[in-house]
């Protein structure tokens, strides 16, 4: 992965060309990652400080109208392409900040068309289930 270091000790990639990535709550993101493992499509995912927040690295790709439509209430986002991520290093895992949820292996990244869609029927039973309750 061509990470780079900034102001010394943090590790960032670089988005766009080969790296896109979404973020979303991290209950969600539990889900997401468990359905790509069960296809063969990995995600490296990483959790924000607090833990409350995942992004997931992709491949590359557009999000459309329909898409933001649906994610937005979702609380997931798709990081834009000339963004930076900021990826997890032995101090800030060990100070409980930015940590691997799901390491990044040598496969290929998912599709972001993929990972959307997954992140979309993930989220139907959550929000069905909610809306059933009085």
């Amino acid at each position: 992965m061509p990470a780079r270091l900034v102001d010394g000790d943090r590790i960032v990639l670089q988005l766009g060309g080969v790296f896109g990535a979404v973020t979303m709550p991290a209950g969600l993101g539990r889900k997401v990652v468990a359905s790509l493992r069960v296809r063969a499509m990995p995600a490296p995912a990483l959790a924000h400080p607090g833990g409350q927040r995942w992004t997931l690295l992709s491949g590359p790709g557009t999000v459309t109208l329909e898409d933001l439509a649906a994610l937005v209430p979702l609380g997931v986002s798709v990081v834009g392409e000339t963004a930076v991520v900021v990826l997890p290093s032995p101090e800030t895992e060990a100070l409980g900040l930015w940590h691997w949820v799901q390491q990044p292996t040598p496969a290929d990244l998912p599709p972001q068309a993929a990972l959307l869609t997954t992140t979309r029927a993930m989220a139907v039973p959550t929000s069905r289930t909610r809306s059933a309750q009085p």
